[in-house]
């Protein structure tokens, strides 16, 4: 992604470079030019000029001007240097045919100018203008030094109205003596930061060549409007409009963006949908609209669509898209907030027929957060009302609706008893009722040969039938919330000093915690469903019964869990201490498992250590203690020497799932140069199912040319080698 016309961009590149080096350092002196002009001097007595003309050089503060001839007057107040111009002032340095400066009107003009300071290079045939107004004429534009493979930018014309608005006219870019995109005509705002477009060059064996880029038209000061465009060898033409939007001030604000993407893939055969495995069409599409707004601090509204025609669209055809979100979701949020509640309006749709969720048409809900009603007592609470549609369940051809109401009410009392340690104890009570809980479906909906044809819906009702049909379950199911929490916090500290790991004195922190809880059932009757049911999750279920979103598949439960969290912290000088070690581990003991046949969850293991800012290792790891087996383990070291190279390496293990490997490598030539390498392993196949070499150059500021080869191997959409070129973000 590049701001090709950012703000900080092209502020550098004129006033910064430029006005602000030479037109504002004069402009202070507003009795007179009050610079020093090199010996010899002569005066020519037609114009009254002071000429230097051997070694000319004119010095005012912290510039300096050399020139085969420098005139000064200082009764007009103007100064030109012509011939071998050289202008430098701290780190910038111009060079110049020309170089005329009029102190009273601040006119600057330079002639077939170069400029750079290591960081840019800009080179045109005219700079001329004031500090407010000022223009540029066939300038070019590089990231760092000029090179004959590497990013340009060029324009015939470029114009700063008022120090308000960036003006352009035939705007082109290049890589090496390549043209990839050209804009005609440009107006936007100098402080605009948006895209006005992001450009691809590709190559892969699946999709073949490919060009390819996104525009985005700036209309008024808040509205751009554009395309999306990309011409491939193999698959047809992409094409849809997009467009962006920012509109409010200060805290009333509303922004937001819309993409897509339609075209009738060519392809021969097109690979199944890897969900569903049906069939793909060949009429393939993507649109996506994002919206954020606020109103004050009270009041906000998120809304988020994406419509796929199919699961792998944007993975074939909008590759930043899937990298973000391969499972998309389509919801709008509105919340508004006083001192101690908020209320909230949510709902999710699912307009993709290769997916299947639950939607809430909608949900609306209201918490009252904690609040104090005596000393160490507070209480707190919820209400949510929530109408429930799920076409199918599991993976079984049901069609399921429901209207449910889910409440929350508790207290918790917290006190010290002894210095170090605290106990919290708290008492609740939780309550699911649905209204209209409905399960549809018909024996025909399963394969002859299912083996649930004829299978009893029998968690949905008291009876059992020979054949699925129809149900309708109302009812109430209610929860005790009964515990306590006992922490205690314990604290050592040495004196201790290394200057290679930057550690000045040690101190561990140890907060041991004991958490009891006890749901007991409130002679709930058979009411259930199966909407909100524990998905997956890396680390222990929530212990609190009001924070558990699984609530269809809340039960009587009886727990207790043991957390050991450890921080061994080291004195800094900007922020007071850092975090050199972090240990975490947890376990829950089941005191009634309600015959589920265990005593123990997974013993959670979470540790992140940074001894030196140089240095990060991560690990994280489920056991089952059982069993005794490994049920997940990810681990990462990364070894970084800042601006210079990186190195970083780990796995991703989940039994009977994963087990993959990764290793990472950066190296900067220089500020704006960088080679990166990336390879992934995956032992279950015994393939390098990733690897990925480039290298990326700096255009503006984070934002840089992306040249990268990629190859893969085993059982997947994408071909075995591809190639791409383009604007990306040059991520640290």
């Amino acid at each position: 992604m590049a701001r090709i016309l950012n703000h900080n961009a092209w502020h550098l590149v004129a006033t910064g470079l430029i006005l602000s080096a030479f037109c504002v350092a004069v402009r202070a002196q507003s009795e007179g030019f009050d610079a020093t002009l090199s010996t010899p001097i002569v005066i020519d007595t037609n114009t009254g000029d002071l000429v230097a003309s051997e070694n000319a050089q004119l010095s005012y503060g912290d510039w300096l001007v050399s020139a085969d001839e420098i005139r000064l007057n200082r009764q007009t107040n103007r100064a030109i240097a012509t011939g071998n111009v050289i202008f430098t002032r701290y780190d910038i340095r111009l060079v110049a045919d020309l170089l005329d400066y009029r102190l009273d009107d601040q006119q600057a003009r330079a002639e077939n100018f170069r400029v750079g300071n290591g960081k840019y290079f800009v080179s045109g045939s005219l700079l001329v203008g004031n500090p407010n107004n000022f223009k540029f004429e066939n300038i070019n534009f590089h990231p760092g030094e000029p090179g004959t493979y590497l990013f340009k930018a060029r324009a015939n014309e470029i114009a700063i109205v008022d120090q308000k608005e960036i003006q352009g006219r035939r705007i082109s870019f290049k890589l090496g003596v390549v043209p990839f995109f050209i804009i005609p005509n440009v107006s936007q705002p100098i402080d605009a930061e948006r895209n006005i477009f992001k450009a691809n060059l590709d190559y892969s064996g699946h999709i073949g060549g490919a060009i390819g880029g996104e525009v985005r038209v700036p209309i008024n000061s808040n509205f751009r409007a554009g395309g999306n465009l990309a011409l491939t060898t193999k698959r047809g033409i992409l094409a849809g409009p997009a467009f962006e939007y920012n509109f409010g001030e200060n805290e009333n604000t509303s922004l937001g963006s819309f993409t897509s993407g339609f075209i009738n893939d060519s392809l021969e055969e097109i690979a199944p949908d890897l969900i569903t495995g049906n069939p793909i069409d060949d009429e393939r599409f993507f649109a996506e609209w994002q919206h954020n707004q606020n109103w004050g601090d009270s009041g906000a509204l998120t809304a988020y669509g994406r419509w796929w025609s199919d699961s792998e669209v944007t993975r074939e055809f909008n590759e930043d898209s899937f990298d973000e979100m391969q499972d998309p979701d389509t919801f709008i949020e509105a919340n508004y907030s006083g001192e101690n509640w908020q209320t909230t309006l949510f709902s999710r749709i699912s307009p993709n027929h290769f997916q299947t969720f639950t939607e809430r048409l909608p949900e609306l809900r209201f918490d009252f957060f904690t609040t104090q009603i005596a000393k160490g007592l507070t209480h707190s609470g919820s209400i949510s009302f929530a109408k429930l549609r799920n076409d199918k369940l599991n993976e079984f051809p049901i069609k399921s609706e429901a209207d449910r109401l889910d409440a929350y009410y508790g207290f918790r009392h917290t006190r010290p008893l002894k210095p170090g340690v605290t106990l919290t104890t708290k008492a609740g009570v939780k309550a699911i009722h649905y209204f209209d809980n409905m399960l549809g479906t018909e024996a025909s909906d399963f394969g002859l040969f299912s083996p649930y044809r004829l299978t009893p819906l029998s968690i949905f009702d008291d009876y059992t039938h020979s054949l699925p049909r129809p149900s309708i379950k109302e009812g109430t199911r209610g929860y005790g919330d009964l515990g306590f929490d006992l922490k205690f916090t314990a604290y050592s500290q040495r004196e201790f000093k290394n200057e290679v790991w930057n550690i000045d004195g040690i101190r561990h922190i140890f907060e041991p915690v004991i958490s009891y809880r006890y749901a007991p059932d409130l002679d709930s009757n058979t009411a259930n469903a199966t909407f909100d049911i524990p998905a997956f999750s890396n680390y222990l279920t929530p212990i609190d019964l009001e924070d558990r979103r699984d609530i269809d598949s809340i039960g009587e439960h009886h727990i207790t869990r043991v957390e050991f969290r450890n921080r061994i912290q080291t004195k800094d000088e900007e922020y007071g201490s850092r975090d050199l070690a972090r240990l975490n581990f947890a376990i829950d003991y089941l005191v009634d498992d309600f015959n589920q046949g265990k005593d123990f969850s997974d013993f959670v293991s979470d540790i992140e250590i940074t001894p030196a800012p140089w240095l990060e290792l991560d690990f994280f790891s489920r056991y089952n203690i059982e069993d005794s087996f490994t049920r997940e383990l990810n681990t990462s070291v990364a070894i970084t020497d800042p601006g210079y190279w990186k190195v970083g390496f780990g796995n991703h293990f989940l039994r009977s799932h994963i087990e993959q490997y990764f290793a990472l490598c950066e190296y900067s030539l220089n500020e704006n140069l960088k080679l990166y390498a990336v390879a992934k392993f995956d032992q279950k196949s015994d393939t390098y199912y990733e690897q990925r070499i480039g290298f990326m150059q700096r255009a503006l500021e984070k934002y840089g040319i992306k040249y990268e080869l990629r190859f893969y191997e085993g059982n997947r959409r994408e071909s075995d080698f591809g190639v791409r070129i383009g604007i990306d973000l040059f991520d640290e």
